[in-house]
């Protein structure tokens, strides 16, 4: 299974992978825990390969070091580089995104995320407007809120 992860989750995994203590003080993460870490964890163990766009990597990017300082901020930003390494960039074009209907809903990054479904990868959100269309078009798509709320990996 080809597991794409949002920019939120792929943000929690980045700063989870530099320091797990940074998850707490991350300003753009206090919706999240340790223990969400780890329940992401478990999802990327059963993937075959994980995918992302850049779309979001440069969400991530911008979000990474946000409130951080040196060392945090480098451990952080070679955290990320060791994802981009990892995983499966697809590239969606802009103008085809773009023309997706719910562009004018979802925005850019969500919109090719919602292409990349179209090709039979499971998403796993927080978002729960993608969620919602991921759905309605008949894509594959969790949502990471409901999965920690009962603990259990789908």
């Amino acid at each position: 299974m080809d597991l794409a992860i949002d920019s939120n989750l792929a943000l929690l995994l980045v700063v989870g992978r530099a320091e797990r203590g940074l998850i707490q003080r991350h300003k753009r993460l206090s919706q999240f825990s340790e223990a969400d870490y780890e329940l992401l964890l478990g999802f990327l163990t059963v993937a075959d390969r994980t995918i992302t766009t850049p779309n979001a990597l440069s969400e991530v990017s911008n979000l990474a070091p946000y409130g951080l300082f040196e060392p945090a901020r480098s451990r952080v930003l070679q955290s990320l580089r060791d994802l981009i390494d990892e995983v499966e960039e697809q590239f969606v074009p802009s103008r085809t995104a773009a023309a997706l209907d719910p562009f004018d809903r979802l925005g850019l990054t969500d919109c090719a995320w919602l292409a990349v479904l179209a090709k039979g990868a499971q998403l796993v959100t927080v978002d729960d407007a993608l969620y919602r269309e991921a759905l309605e078009l008949g894509l594959d798509a969790i949502n990471f809120h409901y999965v920690r709320a009962t603990r259990e990996v789908l």
